[in-house]
């Protein structure tokens, strides 16, 4: 009986870190490995792509189910799906409503963008973007991977 719970603890812990392995590198990858997969599997995680503010419900409804973890806790798994599994918007084609919807700009950061490119033309690189005024240097390297140009 002991030899069957071992044996399944460790076939779980094996899963998990394969699951975890899965998942690309940064800030919050533990968090949201630990705080997900006791319901169930990443790949119900990775397999979707949205805003900031539809991950932040997600995970709210999470831990109203019952995962567990601090406010950091959630902040830093809603900052990491964001990152790696958020909408991908083309910033030279968005509204200025989209750009704050589903990128988590500001209004002014949204209509920033908009300003920009309608007086400069297309934003080229994410190098060109960080130099629009008034951006974030935190919610643009959250959203660097979800910027399309």
């Amino acid at each position: 009986m002991i030899r069957w719970v071992l044996l399944t603890i460790l076939i779980s812990g094996a899963f998990v870190l394969a699951q975890s392995n899965d998942l690309p590198e940064g800030k919050g990858k533990e968090v949201l490995t630990r705080m997900c997969v006791n319901c169930h599997g990443l790949e119900q995680v990775t397999s979707q792509r949205y805003s900031k503010k539809y991950w932040g419900s997600v995970v709210d409804d999470m831990v109203s189910r019952g995962a567990e973890g601090s406010d950091d806790d959630v902040n830093l798994a809603i900052a990491y799906l964001t990152r790696n599994f958020g909408k991908p918007v083309n910033i030279n084609t968005a509204t200025a409503k989209e750009i704050e919807t589903d990128l988590s700009f500001t209004p002014a950061e949204a209509q920033s963008v908009v300003q920009y490119r309608t007086g400069k033309g297309a934003i080229k690189s994410f190098e060109e973007l960080a130099k629009v005024p008034g951006l974030r240097a935190q919610i643009l390297d959250e959203q660097k991977k979800n910027i399309v140009y």
